[in-house]
């Protein structure tokens, strides 16, 4: 029985080799990021009440295509996406010359588009999608928006949980919408390979498929606090993602 435990663990985590959920630009979508800031269009589905604390992140760095991601804003000069998102500006000085923040028009807000200023602190990089991946992020200057409260405390199984994030239209695209979906939290026992301890800070949603450009994505708990980010993500048909808790200290003193 524990060497099929253990099979089926292996297979899960080769499920989730290099199924992080952020996206690279294709080449036909090329032309919308010749301007600064991007010219990606984020909106909000028809008829759907949207989060106007949820970004589109896009990076104009990276080496080959600009990275595309969600972040979500903690204060009003403060966002946090997943650490992969921003890998190429951390291990070029910290530096976040060409990331830039899209937020979609709201019932009260305008569109608006900020760059974000300098990198504050993010996880150490980790092969392992069960490690830690968070970056905090202080921007160039103060959104025209609400941020989203940061909760406390363990998340437990079986919690359900919403999930944020900003992710191209699948015809269009340069073309993105802010969605939203509903899952539910388990830990990550059937991830973890034989002998590896599992990790307290990561967590499972189930019942939760991923797309692509979900890194980063905020996880909300019922009372619409921040309790972790997005990823990595499984392949559709398994439909789960993983989450970073955010259990640490995030500075957000913008004064």
């Amino acid at each position: 029985m524990k060497r099929r435990a253990w099979f089926v663990s292996g297979l899960w985590v080769a499920a989730l080799l290099g199924l992080t959920a952020c996206k690279a630009t294709s080449s036909t979508s090329a032309r919308y990021i010749d301007s600064v800031p991007p010219r990606y269009e984020v909106s909000c589905p028809a008829g759907e009440v949207c989060s106007e604390s949820v970004a589109l992140l896009v990076g104009l760095s990276a080496p080959r295509e600009p990275t595309r991601c969600t972040a979500a804003l903690v204060g009003p000069r403060t966002a946090v996406t997943a650490g992969h998102c921003v890998a190429w500006e951390m291990a070029n000085g910290g530096r976040c010359d060409g990331l830039w923040l899209g937020f979609a028009r709201s019932d009260r807000r305008p569109a608006e588009w900020i760059e974000c200023a300098r990198i504050e602190s993010a996880s150490s990089p980790s092969p392992s999608l069960l490690s830690p991946d968070y970056a905090v992020l202080k921007l160039s200057r103060d959104a025209s928006r609400a941020a989203i409260p940061i909760g406390e405390g363990d998340v437990p199984s079986g919690e359900v949980v919403r999930v944020l994030s900003v992710t191209a239209d699948r015809f269009y695209d340069e073309v993105h919408q802010v969605r939203s979906r509903r899952c539910i939290v388990d830990d990550n026992r059937r991830l973890v390979s034989a002998g590896e301890r599992p990790s307290s800070s990561i967590r499972v949603l189930s019942s939760c498929p991923i797309r692509q450009g979900s890194s980063g994505a905020p996880v909300l708990d019922r009372r619409g606090r921040l309790r972790g980010l997005v990823h990595a993500a499984g392949p559709p048909y398994f439909a789960f993602g993983v989450m970073t808790l955010l259990s640490q200290h995030v500075d957000r003193d913008d004064g």
